[in-house]
């Protein structure tokens, strides 16, 4: 029962997007056969022709607001402005080419720059060891100095020395590799 009306309802949709104009015309002609039918139940109940149509007006309110309300419950008025705006904007790019063709060379320029910048800063800030499996796990060894008058811890720290660093590759265990 849930999956019939669900393929009912994507059916209404698609024949509402796709044939708009044959959806509105059932709509139209449902509307109208709801109105005879209540003028029927007036007449019916005692009413005259006239006052029996007038009030099956009244009770069912104007027919545009109805028709305007069941299209919108339909919910494919997103892809119809969509298509519209497509529409206009590409009448516009065909009216004036000259403004299109400087708009699309600048939108050009200004996405590859800003792809080429974020490559650049992906590849600095983030990701500064491409061949480091695990980068989380990088560390930076540095040799420490024992002179100086200094107290600045940036002072403190000196570039480790080639022997100190054939070492450490050769006798620390604690590492899995070494790079220069």
């Amino acid at each position: 029962m849930r999956w019939q009306r669900l393929l009912s309802t994507i059916r209404l949709r698609l024949r509402s997007l796709f044939r708009r104009s044959k959806a509105d015309q059932e709509l139209r002609d449902e509307l109208q056969d709801h109105l005879e039918r209540q003028i029927q139940e007036n007449i019916d109940a005692g009413m005259t022709p006239d006052e029996a149509r007038l009030s099956a007006l009244r009770a069912l309110g104007g027919s545009a607001q109805i028709e305007e309300q069941c299209r919108e419950q339909r919910r494919v008025r997103i892809v119809e402005d969509f298509l519209q705006d497509l529409r206009y904007g590409f009448r516009q790019l065909r009216r004036s080419p000259g403004f299109s063709t400087l708009a699309v060379l600048c939108l050009t320029l200004g996405i590859g720059a800003n792809a080429a910048v974020f490559s650049w800063i992906e590849g600095i800030l983030l990701r500064p060891f491409p061949a480091v499996a695990h980068q989380e796990r990088l560390v930076a060894i540095a040799a420490t100095k024992t002179a100086g008058g200094k107290k600045d811890i940036e002072s403190a720290y000196d570039n480790l020395s080639w022997p100190d660093w054939l070492d450490f590759q050769k006798n620390c265990t604690l590492f899995d590799s070494f790079i220069v």
